[in-house]
């Protein structure tokens, strides 16, 4: 079981991500590679389209920097796959933080 559901099991797999994060397979990796970034809020906006853009999109891994993974789309952490920002505390629509999901090789 994964802790962190922001997708179901099915909407990751049609997306051709893994359910779980695992920093081992990103170290791995040759890079760059894809992986898929959820919006961590992605269920309190229903009214878009559970596929859109703000809500989940492809990223590219760039570079591993000991604990950092640099993105084409920010900066995660390594061993969780998580934003390395809390969220900016804004009140309205804002994608500054998610999570990544490896697409499967």
């Amino acid at each position: 079981m994964r802790p962190y559901r922001n997708i179901s099991d099915a909407e990751l797999e049609s997306l051709g991500a893994l359910r779980e994060w695992d920093p081992l397979l990103l170290l791995d990796a040759a890079l760059p590679v894809h992986a898929v970034w959820v919006h961590t809020a992605r269920e309190k906006h229903a009214r878009l389209d559970p596929l859109d853009e703000r809500l989940v999109r492809t990223v590219t891994v760039l570079e591993i920097r000991g604990e950092v993974i640099k993105t084409d789309f920010g900066s995660y952490a390594l061993s969780t796959g998580k934003n390395m920002f809390y969220a900016c505390g804004c009140k309205r629509f804002c994608d500054c933080y998610g999570q990544l999901y490896l697409i499967n090789r």
